[in-house]
């Protein structure tokens, strides 16, 4: 999947130097698909489990893309910025057992961000970066069998900055096609169980996807 969406991005590159005029400028609504990763690592800040500060596990999980979203651009020439909101869903979700009774659950099953999109225009080639916020359903929890003071229960930072870069392609005077890279850093985030020991989780995730859109201006 990853190969062919970078395949995507060599021909729309090739195809600008054919580019006849576009007005990027108006509503625009799409979908897109592709593909996924989160990774999130444990760290066990006080050393309850290992030396202080040693990342304890971690996790590297793939899964199928599919998306929705709505924006509006607004053309200066040669340089287009726009506004966008979508949603992402992926099955982003992986439970593991480690040090025989304790289950590590990472959880992520959907992202909506609010972007800012900034990019220059080669006729029907629209190469721009991206920048916004995100909120999503991530969870953690480390459940130990034997010890629930020694647990740290369903905790997880909600929201996330994220940033990436893309290229769209006009095959018409309404309807355009891209590829699109996303991170969406989650950052750290920490939580203390009931015998005071605190374990920090970080968290990124990227998106790889494929995008269509349908222009109403």
């Amino acid at each position: 999947m990853r190969k062919a969406l970078l395949a995507a991005v060599g021909a729309m590159a090739a195809m600008s130097g054919a580019a006849q005029a576009q007005d990027w400028s108006g509503l625009y609504m799409g979908a897109s698909a592709g593909t996924a990763n989160r990774e999130s690592e444990w760290t066990d800040v006080d050393g309850d489990w290992g030396p202080d500060g040693e990342i304890i596990t971690s996790d590297d999980v793939d899964a199928a893309a599919l998306g929705a979203h709505v924006g509006y651009n607004w053309q200066f020439g040669n340089w287009v910025v726009g506004a966008q909101g979508g949603v992402t869903v992926a099955d982003l979700s992986e439970s593991q057992v480690i040090f025989g009774d304790v289950v590590v659950d990472n959880s992520l099953s959907f992202i909506a961000d609010a972007r800012v999109n900034a990019g220059y225009s080669f006729g029907s080639v629209l190469p721009y970066v991206t920048l916004g916020a995100a909120y999503s359903d991530l969870e953690h929890s480390w459940a130990e069998g034997n010890d629930t003071n020694d647990s740290w229960p369903d905790f997880g930072n909600e929201t996330a900055i994220v940033y990436g870069a893309g290229v769209e392609y006009a095959f018409s005077s309404k309807w355009s096609a891209g590829v699109e890279y996303l991170v969406y850093d989650f950052g750290s985030e920490s939580s203390t169980n009931p015998n005071d020991f605190r374990m920090d989780v970080e968290t990124q995730t990227n998106v790889l996807q494929l995008t269509l859109n349908y222009h109403l201006n």
